[in-house]
């Protein structure tokens, strides 16, 4: 790990910036992090023409982060080489999010030509339940003929069944077998409460592990569904669960990473912490995240790393 990487992972730009005056090399490993960083300032500092803008651009879109995206739209990023709608839909970004690479000139029917080749927009919303966007890009003229797969799943969606299809995930960086319930992850950080308390009442088990192995609960905290979180406390969701490894962020953890890093226009994130500190969700002493809210709430809880 470069002294660069270090100030990345440790949020700290000015560090950063120093270390680059002071000789240190701008890495594309550091870039790379730093696209999970909200602040823009660090994509400034360190970004080299020599990077791979196509990888780092899709590593923004695995956050909601319309900033960060924006920053890669005036960098003048290839959206239709990169199959960038593509990644949006199957990492369940906003509609904001979607919107813009629309708008941007992203082609509603274009095929996909990685991970699950010749597959179109509009039939990846429907296979990764994001129904909001599948009716925004047939709004937006998107045509696909849909297989039983995306059938299966859009009704799901709907709200009009529970069957899930036995099918592979469409994307990579989600566990790959053919039970389809990374799904519920999807529908926790989307929001959607209905579909989620459907799913746990037909018997899916509620810390079933979805993209970069969070588990329902982790997402949606990350994206400040408290409504789902609380659903999901009450039906026993791990609170100590470390998703990656046993050092990983718990579901508290990923609340405050998203305060930062991975906000959702529509999240509650105060009422997210709130749910998981009063549900008995470990803790630790992080520094102020900047929003007052949720910074008084982690004071009195003696969580916050006060200078």
């Amino acid at each position: 790990m470069s002294a660069v990487f270090d100030a990345v992972e440790r949020g700290d730009v000015e560090l950063a910036r120093l270390l680059v005056e002071r000789g240190a090399t701008r890495d594309e490993d550091a870039f790379y992090h730093a696209c999970e960083q909200s602040d823009t300032a660090f994509l400034d500092l360190l970004y080299e023409p020599r990077f791979a803008r196509g990888t780092m651009v899709n590593h923004k879109l695995d956050f909601e982060d319309p900033a960060g995206l924006r920053w890669f739209l005036d960098a003048g990023v290839d959206i239709n080489a990169h199959c960038c709608l593509h990644h949006a839909l199957a990492r369940g970004r906003s509609l904001k999010t979607i919107a813009m690479l629309l708008e941007a000139g992203a082609d509603p029917n274009l095929p996909w030509d990685r991970w699950d080749v010749g597959r179109r927009p509009l039939a990846l919303a429907a296979r990764c339940g994001h129904l909001d966007a599948y009716e925004l890009l047939r709004a937006k003229g998107a045509t696909a003929e849909l297989d039983e797969v995306d059938q299966a799943v859009l009704a799901v969606a709907r709200g009009e069944s529970v069957r899930l299809p036995r099918a592979l995930p469409p994307a990579l960086g989600i566990p790959r077998d053919e039970t389809y319930g990374w799904i519920l992850g999807q529908f926790a950080l989307l929001g959607r409460i209905d579909v989620v308390r459907r799913l746990l009442d037909d018997g899916m088990a509620v810390d079933t592990r979805g993209w970069s192995n969070f588990t329902p609960l982790d997402q949606a905290a990350m994206h400040g569904r408290c409504d789902v979180v609380r659903l999901l406390i009450a039906r026993g969701a791990d609170l100590h669960d470390g998703a990656f490894d046993a050092d990983g962020p718990t579901p508290l953890d990923c609340a405050i990473w998203g305060v930062c890093n991975n906000r959702a226009e529509d999240g509650d994130y105060p009422g997210t912490v709130r749910a998981l500190l009063e549900a008995g969700s470990p803790r630790r002493v992080v520094p102020p995240t900047g929003d007052p809210d949720i910074d008084a709430l982690l004071r009195s809880h003696g969580l916050v790393e006060d200078a």
